[in-house]
């Protein structure tokens, strides 16, 4: 968070960019991250120096299957273990690593501070008061397919209720896995071919990755989606 942290005083203070023209994005362990910044920059973490006030909160954020818990394992998780790339074990380990160093594949056993609002969006505590903490436009995405969806649009629809379903909007691809976006773009090799070959006009190339930027356009001030 430290490093995030650095890395927006940088782009506000070094290359002079206001931050309600920023656009914070994070997939996975990335869209944790990202709101664990938001809430650092509503109510600093009293481990890292005192943020300035003038850095307000960006104008748009996009999340992209992102890790919202580090301890709720929704039904997903079991209906989903199947079928996304992701897998439970695989999430136990990471959490494990991040929170002990130690990589384990059980679950963690919980804790006091796995429910700290810097580490905690499910059921933090206290409570994080995300009609402050929240740009004014939101775009969330999830795979129908992945161990995440469960909580993803729990999350998503709370917020919806809070801040009004105009600022937030949820998007789930029917069918996909975990950062679906990214992972068709890498994988499939007929589509990155055709690209290679210049054949820019095919709607398929890179499908999932426009969407992103239409998502993006419809939700900056002045912008419509088809610009």
């Amino acid at each position: 968070m430290a490093e995030a942290e650095a890395a927006y005083k940088y782009i506000i203070n070094e290359q002079e960019v206001a931050s309600e023209k920023l656009i914070l994005a994070g997939d996975s362990a990335g869209g944790h991250l990202a709101l664990s910044l938001l809430v650092h920059l509503h109510k600093p973490h009293p481990s890292i120096p005192w943020i300035d006030a003038k850095f307000s909160k960006p104008g748009l954020l996009l999340l992209l299957s992102p890790c919202l818990s580090v301890h709720h394992e929704p039904p997903s998780y079991v209906r989903n273990a199947s079928v996304d790339t992701l897998t439970p074990k695989f999430v136990r380990r990471a959490i494990s690593l991040f929170l002990t160093g130690r990589a384990k594949a059980t679950k963690i056993d919980e804790a006091p501070e796995m429910n700290s609002p810097y580490m905690e969006f499910l059921t933090p505590e206290p409570r994080i008061d995300w009609q402050t903490v929240l740009p004014s436009r939101v775009w969330v995405s999830a795979g129908g397919d992945e161990i995440f969806l469960d909580y993803i649009t729990e999350w998503a629809r709370t917020v919806q209720d809070i801040v009004g379903g105009d600022c937030v909007t949820l998007e789930v691809g029917v069918g996909k896995e975990h950062v679906w976006q990214w992972l068709e773009t890498l994988i499939d090799e007929g589509l990155k071919k055709s690209f290679l070959k210049g054949k820019l006009g095919d709607e398929r190339i890179f499908e999932a990755t426009s969407a992103i930027g239409k998502a993006v356009l419809d939700r900056m001030p002045g912008q419509q989606g088809d610009t």
